[in-house]
């Protein structure tokens, strides 16, 4: 027999599944068939697509500046670390 959070889970899974297959055939209903945008003509196509062009190399410039600015502050950690240690080592005596 399956726990309750087993059940939960394949119920939970099952109705995000059911709506996500449901809401685009309710929503193209809805609006005879236009999208939430207006109408799709050649404009709103190559827009979007510019904007993809545009968009998708500053996604990659920004996380490119932010994973180097994460290697740089664990560059500086492990030197601090190290010159911890070395203060250690000076420590003792007798």
């Amino acid at each position: 027999m399956r726990s309750l959070t087993a059940k939960f889970t394949a119920a939970v899974t099952w109705a995000l599944v059911t709506g996500a297959l449901i809401a685009p055939a309710a929503l193209a209903r809805i609006n005879g068939g236009e999208g939430l945008y207006g109408p799709t003509t050649d404009k709103v196509v190559t827009n979007f697509g510019f904007g993809i062009i545009f968009l998708f190399p500053l996604l990659l410039v920004i996380l490119s500046i932010l994973q180097h600015r994460k290697e740089d502050r664990e560059h500086e950690h492990l030197a601090a670390q190290s010159h911890r240690a070395d203060l250690a080592e000076w420590q003792g005596g007798w």
